[in-house]
């Protein structure tokens, strides 16, 4: 197949370069050049080449062929325009021969590869040199080498912004990132799948999904620990994974058991799912979207009240029988939870008037209500006035903070109590 595109770093000596188009049998041909270098394509390059399949070059001229960055700068931007002359997309099969040019110009060319996953390198050498054995290779001794792309090999760059990209909670661009690496490292296909299930169960995990995210982390432990065998970052992460799985199954029996249960709910259920949803707010306050974090606020607080009154009373506050309402309740409370009956008869109540309900039986959640009240209503009124509310202002990070301080005064934990996502050390995802 000769649909690639050959890139040619032009030097003094043409001949390396003649047969480097000759033995590839390109159908486009990209030279990079000197500003005196170019004047040799011509007449000392394509004159008398036995190829005769070339369908269309294009030449790029450095500015500055000693200056690494001006090189850089100028083949990146000259390759983009030469595939966009030649009608080619970026995602061709580009082969670079990085035999010809000065020693910088051929650093230059490795440098701007690397952005091109499907890419490959050429090299002319030889056993045989002029200056006794260290000038260029002898005419009729050259010898042909291919190599990948070293992306395919280390990908190391791609490596380290999936790590950033998962430590700051952008788990969508990290599982892309961690999905092109199992495509395009070669060899380590299998490692990066590994890797790739592992970041897929903590974006289901960010997502609520707490029981295909078990399964799934289960399944990238049991792929990752054959490769785990000296190679320590990697075993310090699967530690880690294993006790994040552990935390994780907690949360995921934690939601099953209130998803199923109306009345009879245990003392601890409850616990889990809420930490684990205050967790996921504080990623979105990290992460800068305050909004986000405000919406899962509130819905902490409102499960909060709710599960206290379904796990202490036997009460669902979306569906109370007035006959359950305990005897105790003031008069003026009960006339208002009275108030919220519906047609069929059952008591719905908002999440405010759940506090009241608990107050009203003296539980400690309750009591809390009535310390922060005022702060806590005007705080829900900055929510409700907001863009996912019913306003049009966004939420600032101050209101945020404010909040989230006070979802773990009202569930009685502290920050450090809260599950942790792993901050991924970007060496144990190389092998």
């Amino acid at each position: 197949m000769n649909d690639f595109v050959l890139i040619c770093s032009v030097g003094g000596s043409p001949e390396p370069i003649r047969k480097s188009i000759c033995l590839h049998e390109p159908r486009y041909v990209l030279y990079v050049a000197s500003t005196s270098s170019r004047k040799t394509i011509r007449q000392e390059i394509e004159r008398g080449l036995d190829w005769h399949g070339i369908e269309d070059t294009h030449t790029i001229t450095l500015s500055d062929y000693q200056d690494l960055l001006a090189c850089v700068r100028d083949m990146r931007a000259g390759i983009a325009e030469g595939l966009r002359a030649m009608s080619l997309g970026e995602d061709c099969l580009l082969l670079a021969d990085i035999t010809g040019g000065t020693k910088v110009m051929s650093a230059a060319l490795t440098l701007v590869m690397m952005e091109y996953p499907n890419s490959r390198f050429a090299y002319v050498g030889g056993d045989t040199r002029s200056k006794n054995g260290l000038g260029i290779v002898e005419s009729g001794h050259e010898r042909f080498l291919k190599q990948d792309n070293p992306w395919e090999v280390m990908a190391l760059r791609e490596v380290r912004q999936l790590a950033n990209f998962f430590n700051a909670g952008d788990f969508a661009a990290a599982l892309s990132l961690a999905e092109t690496l199992a495509r395009k490292v070669s060899g380590k296909e299998k490692f990066y799948g590994a890797v790739t299930d592992m970041v897929r169960a903590f974006t289901l995990w960010d997502a609520f999904e707490h029981e295909p995210a078990a399964n799934t982390l289960r399944q990238a432990l049991g792929k990752l620990t054959p490769f785990a065998g000296g190679h320590g970052p990697l075993q310090q992460l699967l530690d880690l994974l294993h006790k994040q799985l552990l935390v994780l199954e907690d949360v995921r029996q934690d939601a099953a058991a209130l998803k199923r249960s109306q009345n009879a709910l245990t003392e601890r259920q409850g616990q889990a799912y809420l930490r684990d949803l205050l967790a996921n707010a504080a990623r979105r306050d990290k992460a800068g979207r305050y909004d986000d974090a405000v919406a899962r606020l509130y819905s902490a607080l409102e499960k909060s009240a709710k599960i206290r009154l379904q796990v202490k009373y036997g009460l669902d506050n979306s569906n109370i029988q007035p006959e359950r309402l305990p005897e105790s309740l003031p008069p003026e409370l009960r006339a208002e939870l009275l108030a919220q009956q519906q047609r069929e008869g059952i008591i719905r109540i908002p999440l405010q008037k759940s506090f009241c309900l608990l107050a009203a039986l003296d539980d400690p959640l309750g009591r809390e209500y009535l310390r922060s009240e005022t702060e806590l209503l005007r705080l829900l009124d900055i929510r409700n006035h907001s863009l996912l509310g019913h306003g049009y202002g966004p939420v600032n990070a101050g209101t945020c903070q404010k909040l989230f301080n006070m979802a773990l005064r009202f569930l009685d934990v502290s920050e450090d109590e809260l599950p942790r996502f792993p901050t991924l050390d970007w060496r144990s995802l190389l092998l």
